[in-house]
């Protein structure tokens, strides 16, 4: 399959303070606490969208794992966003085991962060500067892909 990206430049909705979008949310753990994106405001925050079921979800984590290798040190975070709210706890830590994840992960149990940015199919990564402001959605990631994504990293730090 062949990767499907696509750049945005434009910043994500804001409310009227001008805050983005992103800080609005708040997802549950594997553990059912909730844990509000604004604690990852002023990092650059990596999100990768993905579900059990994915196959290409699978075969993009090795790519993401050598990506959060690279964050280790910088104002950063790699997160994984499971969108199977149906499924159970035990569910979701086999599959995140399964796929070779050592990046923790949130359920997007209601679909806000894909219906607030709206994320059209996984695997997704999402990247969003430190100030919250949506700079990439790429899709299909796979291991030809990692070049240019390190390629692309130190502009991720410079985003307004």
């Amino acid at each position: 399959m062949e990767a499907i990206v696509s750049e945005l430049e434009s910043s994500v909705p804001c409310n009227p303070s001008g805050e983005s979008a992103l800080y609005k949310l708040s997802l549950d753990d594997f553990e059912g606490r909730s844990v509000s994106m604004r604690n990852y405001k002023g990092k650059v925050l990596l999100l990768d969208v993905w579900a059990s079921w994915c196959e290409p979800c699978k075969e993009a984590v090795p790519v993401l794992e050598k990506l959060s290798k690279d964050l280790e040190g910088k104002n950063a975070t790699l997160l994984g966003i499971n969108t199977e709210p149906e499924s159970t706890r035990e569910e979701r830590i086999k599959a995140a085991r399964d796929f070779g994840m050592s990046y923790p992960s949130l359920v997007d149990k209601d679909f806000a962060l894909v219906n607030a940015f709206h994320v059209e199919g996984q695997p997704a990564l999402i990247v969003f500067s430190k100030s919250g402001t949506l700079i990439k959605i790429q899709y299909g990631i796979q291991t030809r892909d990692y070049p240019k994504l390190h390629a692309s990293f130190e502009n991720w730090f410079t985003a307004p």
